[in-house]
């Protein structure tokens, strides 16, 4: 049976109903207003030991990079090449003339291609890079005998490169 009171009841619920939904339809666009102005951090992965070239919209003033231990970076124009050092996490800021911000980079540095062992022998660490034969390179976690003795042979080849290089630029 039709009733007057349950036809104004239905239309009280339903404008309540709109009320809600514009509520949330409203609480909806401002975060993502707001998530997109987060969103200006952008994730880059990048290999320990290698280098990558990043390009910024915008003239760079100042560059910021929370733990030099994990990557460093290289101003040229508008781009910068970020050095991955060691594994883990930090992030770069780069910022304009004005202090206002190009970029938010979090990086995260990780171990090279799968080429990289690791050896152990009585807990002791030793690392190798096998494309296609194995050689000796040196990786955070290294027993500090081996890791002494791989630094001293790479010294020792950096020294007689450089020695060669002034024999033929004279």
């Amino acid at each position: 049976m039709f009733h007057p009171a349950n036809t104004l009841s239905l239309t009280h619920s339903a404008r309540r109903m709109v009320h809600v939904a514009a509520i949330l339809l409203a609480a909806f666009f401002a975060t993502t207003l707001v998530a997109t102005k987060a969103q200006a951090a952008s994730n880059l992965t990048i290999v320990a030991d290698r280098a990558q070239i990043i390009r910024i919209a915008g003239e760079i003033s100042s560059v910021i990079v929370g733990n030099p231990a994990f990557a460093d970076v290289s101003v040229q124009k508008k781009f910068l090449i970020v050095h991955g050092r060691n594994f883990g996490q930090t992030n770069i800021l780069i910022l304009d003339e004005n202090g206002e911000t190009l970029a938010d980079l979090n990086v995260t540095v990780i171990k090279g291609p799968d080429r990289n062992i690791s050896v152990y022998r009585g807990g002791q660490k030793a690392s190798y890079a096998c494309a296609p034969k194995c050689e000796s390179t040196l990786q955070v976690g290294d027993s500090k005998l081996y890791f002494e003795s791989v630094n001293q042979a790479i010294a020792t080849k950096m020294d007689l490169a450089r020695s060669a290089g002034k024999l033929t630029t004279k």
